[in-house]
């Protein structure tokens, strides 16, 4: 069986979107649309502005920017994140500095955390990678001792959220994407969230080239209409995603029986938004990832396989700011990723149950044969 990995579904009202936007006979970024969805936004995720803008990756860019990060600033963020993650850190000239994770979910090593924290500092970046949450409280403690500002790159954590609050308005400015595979799709996009009139103004002009004055900098970072009516659309339908993740998951949870696995982490007072289940297995990095191969051979897609998935210091682009993060390279070495977004069917689910509770890990290897289920 090869497991659905189309993320993206068909809205009937999407249509009619799509329609609204090419009516309006204006689909720049520019269009009364744009603020309209903005609003939408705003008041979905519960923030005071909402931006909307190119990807997620020009979110963080964006966010960076407004909170003043320039050449040589130092940014702390987690090696476990995608490079997307980083990239606009080099592109205000600033400088990356990796922290050591947990052992068993994303949050900072907070003691590690501290130990990193030089003059230099100006920014910290959490990532929630496949919507799994972790300890805020004491992230936003050393942001305040320390009097740095916190950036949260939820491109994949939708409606995630920690003590009743989304994340994406915990920290000073929060970053997301809607590109095809989130739970918010318009095939590319992203949008900001912020609780500050100053940042939320700095945005706005730096999306749209300083307003064209000539007196300030900015680039072109604008959302186009039709995106917009898509997102406008969707966002109707996020609840509904949610309830549906939840259920995938569950189902498989429930009937795993597999010792050797189970979900990774996260805090009592938080919810997981399930962009994936990620789970982790007890045992050697070798044998997890020969797992991860054998799922992709045996049908099953992991993001692990996918995107090559390793701290973020391993990739070359990354090497010369390498910082060694044991807890991290041991949490990025024994997960695995499974889809359970909203066109995973029952079939689907139970294939993936029986292929995980009849992995036998006593061998040096796991291979197709032994695990393979027909």
């Amino acid at each position: 069986m090869k497991i659905n990995d189309k993320f993206l579904y068909r809205n009937k009202d999407d249509d009619f979107a799509l329609k609204k936007a090419l009516d309006n006979l204006q689909l720049s970024g520019t269009s009364s649309i744009i603020e309209e969805y903005e609003e939408k936004l705003r008041d979905f995720f519960g923030s005071k502005y909402a931006v909307a803008v190119s990807s997620g990756t020009s979110a963080i860019h964006c966010a960076l920017y407004a909170l003043g990060i320039r050449e040589g600033d130092e940014v702390l963020i987690p090696p476990t994140a995608p490079i997307m993650t980083a990239i606009p850190v080099l592109q205000q000239k600033a400088i990356p500095i990796f922290v050591d994770t947990n052992k068993d979910n994303f949050g900072f090593d907070i003691q590690a955390l501290k130990k990193s924290i030089t003059k230099k500092a100006k920014a910290i970046i959490c990532v929630p990678m496949w919507g799994y949450p972790f300890d805020y409280d004491e992230l936003l403690d050393v942001c305040e001792s320390y009097n740095i500002s916190l950036i949260e790159d939820t491109a994949q954590a939708h409606c995630t959220t920690y003590n009743n609050k989304n994340l994406g308005t915990i920290g000073n400015i929060g970053c997301f994407s809607t590109h095809d595979r989130k739970i918010l799709p318009t095939g590319e996009g992203g949008f900001i969230l912020t609780n500050d009139k100053n940042q939320y103004e700095s945005i706005k002009s730096f999306i749209q080239f300083g307003y064209m004055t000539g007196n300030i900098f900015g680039t072109n970072y604008k959302l186009s209409t039709l995106q917009a009516t898509l997102g406008m659309s969707r966002i109707k339908k996020i609840d509904w995603q949610l309830d549906v993740r939840m259920k995938n998951a569950k189902l498989i949870l429930d009937n795993l029986t597999n010792k050797n696995i189970k979900e990774i982490v996260y805090p009592k007072n938080s919810n997981p938004n399930y962009y994936s289940l990620v789970l982790q297995v007890n045992k050697s990095y070798n044998k997890v990832k020969n797992l991860n191969e054998d799922m992709v051979k045996n049908g099953i897609p992991t993001d692990i396989v996918r995107y090559n998935y390793q701290p973020m210091y391993k990739y070359p682009l990354f090497k010369q700011f390498e910082k060694e993060c044991l807890n991290a390279e041991h949490l990025s070495k024994t997960i695995i990723t499974i889809p359970v977004h909203p066109n995973i069917n029952d079939n689907n689910i139970d294939y993936i149950v029986d292929y995980l509770n009849k992995i036998d890990f006593k061998g040096e290897n796991i291979g197709a044969h032994s695990s393979k289920v027909m």
